[in-house]
Parts: structure tokens; C-alpha cells; sequence
């Protein structure tokens, strides 16, 4: 009964995992690469049109981090944090903060300009704890600049 139970629990196992895969060899979950642990999609600009515009993202009593946006003939990029846009207004950025559990709840204050055009959104840090066979813990906000 036990030998013919185990696909059934292996399958269970493998339907509550996120990006995992089976090994074929050993039955073990192969884990996909976890996301940054602090992150914040900000949405409401268009980033590939704003070239040379600044973002000041402030979660909680941290130290604000300030970044000039730019598209120099490629895709969008940040000087001093890791950036990607997904979209066309949506700006998916990676805070050097390693600490999840730390900026949990927080809030979180963005400010983005380019000229005389500066807008500001709020969110909070929602925390994702480990769980599963494929841990990954991580605080992520979504800002909608008005």
C-alpha cells in the first residue's frame, strides 16, 4: 500500500511547490532561483519615454534610495538599484535590502519627476515567508504614482 501511496504523495508534494521541478534522478525539487528578498512595481509613467528621470523610493524609517532613470538605446536601467520595466508603465525595482522580514509592513513612500513633472505613490511592503520545498522569502510593494 505504501509503495503504490508514493506517486500520489510526490505528486501532492510537486503541486504545492512554486518553481519547482522534480529530479528525475533522485525525486528531490529542483528550485528555481529565488527573487530579490525587497522589491517595489511602481506603476503610473512611462519609463521608456522618461530617459534622465529620477525615482526616490523611502520604505519606512530606512534611508531613502534615490536613482536616475535612463534608455540609452537599450532597455530601462537604474544607477544605483537594479530596475527592469515590465510593460510600458510599470517599473520593477530591486532594493539593496537584504533583510524580508525587516521591511515588513512597512510603508512605502515613492517619488519619481523628470523636468517639472514629479508624482508620488504610497504602498506597503507585503512579506512572503519561506514555506514549501522551495523556500524563498521576500517583501515586495506595488506604487501607483498619481
Amino acid at each position: 500500500m505504501i509503495g503504490r501511496s508514493w506517486p500520489v504523495f510526490a505528486a501532492a508534494v510537486m503541486a504545492l511547490c512554486v518553481g519547482c521541478s522534480s529530479s528525475a534522478s533522485e525525486g528531490r525539487p529542483q528550485c528555481a532561483p529565488c527573487p530579490p528578498p525587497v522589491g517595489v512595481s511602481i506603476a503610473g509613467v512611462d519609463w521608456k519615454a522618461a530617459d534622465g528621470g529620477r525615482i526616490r523610493i523611502c520604505v519606512g524609517d530606512l534611508p531613502c534610495v534615490d536613482s536616475r532613470v535612463t534608455r540609452a538605446e537599450g532597455p530601462v536601467s537604474c544607477d544605483s538599484v537594479g530596475c527592469s520595466a515590465s510593460g510600458a508603465n510599470t517599473l520593477n525595482v530591486t532594493l539593496g535590502e537584504r533583510g524580508a522580514r525587516r521591511v515588513a509592513a512597512m510603508p512605502v513612500l515613492v517619488t519619481a519627476w523628470s523636468g517639472k513633472e514629479r508624482r508620488q505613490g504610497a504602498g506597503t511592503m507585503a512579506y512572503t515567508p519561506d514555506s514549501g520545498p522551495c523556500p524563498c522569502e521576500q517583501s515586495h510593494a506595488h506604487v501607483s504614482l498619481g
